[in-house]
């Protein structure tokens, strides 16, 4: 229990990538949370939740929402909807798995002012083609759902438990693409910039920030670097030990050029030091190479992957 009696039991909302990571930094803390989730997560994630403790279904669902919410001091919200693609072809489904659940949560915490909401944003969509880099938390967003809640704006995120088949996630696609033999799409020539930021960092980075009712609303969480398309594809190559088949392609007029975030709020309230982004990549890989050859057992553990 935290101050005034309130409970500080985590409940997480969304327990897909970036919310697995969630789960393993709170294990490791000594703070299993409550999980609410759409879809069973894999097994090593599964296990590290206690008995009764899953929730499967989605927090729209007012039952499944009260289950989840009794006896919970902080919410941490991961719940996504569909991938930009799909999005772009239903956005009315897109709509409902995002805003929806998302509503109902906020609905829900109105009636308990005393549990806390972190909410993990984007902080490259969010900020659109950026005036300066890095860009700060006070940028104009294009656009942004305002909250009365600790907002976390994520760069590009990578690691562990994100998978290729998605169509998101350069790392693990160039990863993946690499291994098997598969051509790589690249557009203006691998110009452009993101800051990648390793899951585990995203995740340590949150739950430090849980406790601290300090500092500013809104913060980024990013490595604060920025890397090019290009860069990136020469760390996976040798990562992987062999060169990428590339298909070269005009720049495509909707690319964010450069996004980098300032992380100096952040920093001013957390130690973390992000981790390289080839150590990163080489993590993700050994993920993919036992989650390819499926042993279980043989798949590094998150929390001590550190």
């Amino acid at each position: 229990m935290t101050g005034g009696g309130r409970s500080d039991r985590p409940l997480l909302i969304g327990c897909g990538f970036i919310g697995s990571h969630v789960v393993a930094e709170l294990a490791g803390r000594g703070r299993t949370p409550v999980v609410l989730t759409r879809s069973r997560p894999a097994e090593e994630i599964a296990s590290a939740i206690g008995p009764g403790d899953l929730h499967l279904g989605d927090a729209s669902d007012s039952g499944n929402l009260e289950r989840a919410l009794e006896g919970i001091g902080h919410v941490v919200y991961c719940a996504g909807g569909l991938l930009p693609a799909a999005s772009e072809k239903e956005p009315e489904r897109d709509e409902e798995l995002t805003l929806a659940p998302l509503r109902a949560v906020l609905g829900a915490l109105r009636s308990r002012p005393e549990t806390k909401l972190t909410y993990v944003s984007s902080g490259g969509t969010v900020y659109g083609e950026p005036e300066e880099v890095p860009v700060p938390e006070t940028a104009p967003t294009r656009p942004e759902h305002g909250l009365q809640a600790r907002v976390l704006r994520c760069a590009t995120v990578y690691g562990e438990q994100q998978t290729p088949d998605r169509g998101q996630g350069a790392v693990v696609t160039f990863l993946h693409r690499i291994e098997h033999g598969l051509p790589i799409d690249l557009y203006g020539g691998g110009a452009t910039v993101r800051d990648y930021v390793y899951a585990g960092d995203v995740a340590r980075a949150l739950v430090a920030l849980m406790d601290r009712d300090e500092g500013p609303a809104v913060l980024n969480v990013g490595s604060g670097e920025g890397t090019s398309l290009l860069e990136l594809l020469r760390l996976v190559e040798a990562q992987v030990g062999r060169p990428a088949e590339v298909r070269s392609h005009p720049e495509r007029g909707f690319d964010v050029h450069r996004i980098v975030l300032d992380t100096s709020r952040l920093r001013g309230l957390v130690e973390l030091e992000p981790t390289p982004l080839d150590t990163g990549i080489a993590r993700t890989h050994a993920w993919l190479q036992a989650d390819r050859s499926g042993e279980a057992g043989s798949r590094p553990s998150l929390h001590s992957a550190r």
